[in-house]
């Protein structure tokens, strides 16, 4: 009898995971937390065991997140260095959401194929596809700083202020043949240099 209910069980779960592994997502509910000892903005979930388990035996690292059916977000499973594993949800999600801290929130992870592992601003794409030097020069980044790139140009609202950010971000680069270093780019938006 213990064998049969026992096999049951893994067959539900075997067709579950088939379920997850056809769709490359999973679903959870974790608790909004911050950490206590960090300076910087620290709220974040905890994920599961088990999900990064999964996401490791498909080496998925780069992530769509939608946070209560809601808001998406482009982002990584980070570790804790202590075993543990969290992704960051940060305080325009949490407003967006309604979400205060120690409340349950629902998660939906799923594979992120995009190029960049983050969305491209049609402002930036055009700029690439006309300047073959900028573009050039952008691709020599490692992703991350990609990514952190992609990041400034898409927050502002106006589109205006989106294209006027990366064309200083390509200009800047053409101007120190692919070098990049944030406390110069950050002034060179301050100063209007390029």
């Amino acid at each position: 009898m213990k064998t049969r209910t026992h096999h049951h069980t893994n067959t539900r779960i075997h067709e579950h995971l088939n379920t997850r592994i056809h769709f490359k997502h999973m679903k959870f509910t974790s608790t909004y937390q911050h950490f206590q000892d960090s300076p910087i903005w620290s709220g974040h979930v905890v994920v599961p065991v088990e999900v990064v388990k999964y996401f490791k035996t498909k080496n998925i690292k780069r992530f769509v997140c939608t946070f209560q059916d809601q808001v998406k977000s482009h982002l990584s499973i980070q570790s804790d260095g202590k075993g543990g594993h969290y992704i960051l949800l940060n305080k325009d999600i949490a407003k967006q959401i309604q979400l205060k801290v120690g409340e349950e929130v629902s998660i939906v992870l799923e594979e992120d194929t995009s190029k960049y592992g983050m969305p491209l601003p049609e402002e930036m794409e055009e700029l690439l596809l006309q300047d073959s030097e900028g573009e050039h020069y952008f691709h020599m980044l490692t992703p991350g700083k990609q990514r952190s790139l992609l990041y400034i140009v898409g927050k502002p609202k106006g589109t205006d202020t989106r294209l006027k950010k990366a064309i200083t971000i390509l200009n800047y680069l053409k101007h120190t043949g692919g070098k990049l270093d944030m406390k110069e780019l950050n002034q060179a938006f301050k100063d209007d240099v390029f």
